[in-house]
């Protein structure tokens, strides 16, 4: 299955030193694991996003643990801070181990 997911800085001219805030998107289809096929009676397997990491720069500044419980296309927001021009990179992996990645300029003005 295909992952998608976007992330995107909220706040608009930020500087070096700035706390900025961040939203990841991912669409995703969750399944708890107890939901059956009508037809056959089979359940579906667990499927949900595992795991959610986010590098600034080449270091890591976020993970984030899911689980089942979580919403289908869950929507997560953190901050950071700004200490120079870069990059955010998303690493998003499902329970079926596909993964995906997304990344996002960090321009700060002046």
């Amino acid at each position: 299955m295909e992952l998608r997911g976007t992330i995107k800085i909220l706040d608009e001219g930020y500087k070096v030193g700035d706390v900025v805030k961040a939203k990841i998107i991912v669409i995703h289809k969750m399944d708890t694991g107890f939901t059956k096929d009508k037809e056959s009676g089979k359940q579906f397997p667990r499927f949900y996003m595992k795991e959610i990491n986010v590098a600034y720069n080449g270091k890591v500044i976020a993970h984030f643990d899911l689980d089942v419980a979580t919403s289908q296309n869950p929507v997560i927001q953190f901050p950071f801070k700004v200490t120079g021009a870069g990059e955010l990179v998303v690493d998003f992996i499902n329970s079926e181990s596909d993964k995906a990645q997304k990344k996002v300029a960090v321009t700060p003005v002046g």
